[in-house]
């Protein structure tokens, strides 16, 4: 029993070294725990180089902006940025003084007033025409007709308009400025009625054309209802290009039909001074005013896919 005893005793002191030292000998280390560092690192490295980017992105984008409003609020007739002196002088002399900015800046309201609302009505018409239309050869050159002023280049349109207004005896009227405008406003409106229209609920538009309702009576009681805030987002698309265009308007306008920007590039040509600052701080400041809606209604992420 004894020697039994000692022998156990023995095997056991013999077995207890072996599993210290191979608990010592074993690696400690994870396989693959290097190239997880790794990509851990490079996934680092790229969301920063990504914000990086971004921010220089939009630095590139606003500081223009920075520069124009800064440039407009200056003391002095020099365009220095940043300014040496604060002042309104020249936004007064714009609201009160300068009566060609004025008349200038009525111009504009009036011409984004007027395509804007024969702009909405073509869009919103051809939208819906081509989307209850059934398909053929007359949907296909609708859609093409209402699309074809985008890859047009706008001085060819606006020299064509140019000569064909002047023919008519309107080049340089109201009317002829609403028309240019509008020809090159209405494929943006049709983009965003016809994204809008992708929301609809067609099946109680199907049932009113059962029943017997004409194309306008199942539009104005059942699909207008359900796109007016979108018809009214694609009408503040329209004002704002129009507000900014230039083109159509040198060709198209005269001494008294003159927009901003067409003033703004005269004076431009003659002397620089913080004036032609003001009427670019207003028109950003109008163009972000008609925006705010357009985001609301469309989102964000909506809006991007459609421009």
């Amino acid at each position: 029993m004894a020697a039994g005893g000692r022998t156990r005793r023995r095997g056991r002191r013999r077995r207890c070294p072996r599993r210290r030292r191979g608990r010592r000998t074993r690696p400690s280390v994870r396989p693959g725990r290097r190239h997880g560092g790794t990509a851990v690192t490079r996934r680092r490295l790229g969301t920063a180089l990504y914000r990086t980017g971004v921010w220089l992105l939009l630095g590139f984008i606003v500081l223009p902006v920075v520069v124009v409003i800064g440039t407009s609020v200056s003391a002095t007739p020099d365009v220095v940025f940043p300014p040496e002196q604060l002042s309104l002088r020249y936004y007064r002399a714009f609201f009160f003084a300068e009566a060609k900015w004025q008349t200038a800046f009525v111009n504009s309201v009036i011409v984004a007033a007027g395509t804007a609302l024969l702009a909405t009505a073509l869009g919103t018409a051809g939208a819906y025409g081509t989307r209850t239309l059934p398909e053929g050869r007359l949907r296909e050159a609708i859609t093409t007709l209402l699309v074809l002023p985008l890859p047009t280049p706008v001085i060819v349109l606006a020299l064509a308009l140019s000569v064909y207004f002047a023919r008519l005896g309107i080049r340089g009227s109201y009317p002829a400025l609403v028309l240019g405008h509008t020809l090159v406003t209405v494929p943006f409106v049709y983009v965003v009625v016809r994204a809008v229209l992708a929301r609809v609920d067609w099946r109680a538009h199907e049932a009113a054309r059962d029943l017997g309702a004409t194309r306008w009576q199942a539009f104005r009681e059942i699909v207008f209802p359900q796109i007016r805030a979108g018809v009214v987002a694609a009408a503040f698309v329209a004002a704002i290009l129009s507000l900014h265009e230039f083109l159509i308007a040198l060709f198209l306008s005269d001494f008294g039909t003159q927009t901003l920007p067409v003033l703004e590039w005269t004076a431009l040509r003659n002397f620089v001074d913080p004036m032609i600052s003001v009427v670019s701080t207003l028109l950003i400041i109008a163009a972000l005013a008609l925006a705010v809606p357009v985001v609301v209604v469309l989102g964000m992420d909506r809006l991007a896919r459609l421009l």
